[in-house]
């Protein structure tokens, strides 16, 4: 095993961005999917499109295998925590949530990341004043279950991941004919100036049902949308009754303004649904799910549309702001968004052609933190909005 002193854990800078890049999009991830992430630009460009606060930590190896120093370090792993300001219990508290977390298969990588990664917790910790860490891990990848959620007993300088809530990700791909009606009193379209009031008044409200919310957000709504590269009021879209109330929005987010996510393959009962939407896609109620490679051999990217903001009034709202948003997308785009299992009314609308893969918002914490001292209780819903991607 390599020394320590030849393996180092540093914040990263503008320069390491080419490295990091190829590094990042080299690693799949894997679950139901597996996929391949690839920045735009530089590797920061998603950091700085979601404005937000950040730290990037690049692991790396400053000598080869032979113990002689290399001019170019060898990149073992990357990390991000993602810094924001979000509403707990009334109370503001810091958040990191931690993200892009990719790890070299290589063995010297594995067995020496842990020494690193918890005294840095502990060093941001102090730094940066954080109250909590989190992050998200879909629970289909086994790999991750097995690396980040398993018992922590024998190995005390590892974190210890507690459960925050469960959360679902649906991806819808079409309707099945005859079965989708939507409510005939219900119209939706894009936004215009008029309504923004209405806009800021519905969001609002809505999230008194919810906790762990943006500050900045319920202080100040209308330059939280304003100035953010990725949001604008006039790209939201809303639902009315007849007398012109909203009675529910949606923001939708093209993956593409983001970052590129490449399929590499798909496991036995995901390639059994892609294979199905080919065939639903031909009779014209449904859309195809990008093929791992094109016949050239070249990587294709997945496409899809975030749903930012969704609140409703009542189910039957949410059927027509899916089916505005479906019918609005590109025609290689499906839909996403988030919901916990308790919310009911999110449920995918009967008549839609959905999957939903179950993902778990976690805490992370030093393995020596009481779970009454640290660990965070919701009883409210939460705000997954920038806590999932």
């Amino acid at each position: 095993m390599k020394s320590l002193r030849e393996i180092t854990l540093r914040e990263s800078n503008p320069l390491d961005s080419s490295a990091l890049n190829d590094f990042f999009s080299d690693i799949q991830t894997e679950g139901k999917l597996n996929i391949k992430i690839r920045r735009q630009i530089d590797f920061f460009s998603f950091y700085h499109r979601l404005n937000l606060k950040f730290k990037n930590f690049i692991f790396e190896s400053t000598k080869n295998n032979d113990g002689v120093s290399e001019a170019k370090p060898e990149v073992l792993g990357t990390a991000t925590f993602l810094f924001q300001h979000r509403l707990l219990f009334n109370q503001v508290v810091k958040i990191a949530l931690a993200c892009d977390l990719r790890i070299s298969p290589k063995r010297r990588a594995i067995l020496n990341w842990s020494h690193f990664f918890l005294p840095k917790i502990s060093d941001l910790q102090i730094q940066e004043k954080i109250d909590h860490f989190v992050t998200s891990i879909n629970l289909t990848e086994s790999k991750a279950i097995n690396a980040f959620l398993r018992p922590r007993q024998f190995h005390t300088n590892l974190p210890i991941y507690e459960l925050i809530h469960k959360y679902n990700l649906v991806s819808i791909h079409g309707f099945f004919p005859l079965r989708y009606q939507l409510h005939k009193n219900i119209t939706t379209c894009y936004a215009n100036e008029n309504d923004k009031n209405q806009i800021i008044e519905f969001i609002k409200n809505k999230l008194k049902n919810y906790d762990f919310i943006p500050e900045e957000l319920l202080s100040d709504f209308e330059n939280y949308i304003s100035k953010s590269i990725i949001y604008s009021f006039s790209r939201f879209i809303i639902a009315k009754d007849l007398k012109g109330n909203i009675i529910g929005c949606t923001h939708p987010i093209s993956s593409g303004i983001l970052q590129d996510y490449f399929p590499q393959k798909y496991d036995h009962q995901a390639n059994n649904f892609r294979q199905f939407l080919k065939f639903a896609s031909l009779l014209g109620f449904a859309r195809r799910l990008t093929r791992p490679f094109s016949s050239t051999n070249k990587e294709q990217t997945l496409n899809f549309r975030i749903l930012h903001f969704l609140f409703f009034d009542h189910p039957e709202v949410l059927k027509s702001l899916i089916h505005f948003s479906y019918k609005d997308s590109r025609y290689n785009e499906f839909l996403i968004y988030a919901y916990q299992p308790n919310q009911y009314e999110y449920r995918p609308p009967h008549g839609s052609l959905y999957s939903e893969t179950p993902y778990g918002l976690f805490e992370i914490k030093k393995s020596d933190a009481p779970s009454y001292q640290s660990k965070i209780k919701i009883s409210k819903n939460i705000f997954l909005d920038y806590l999932w991607f």
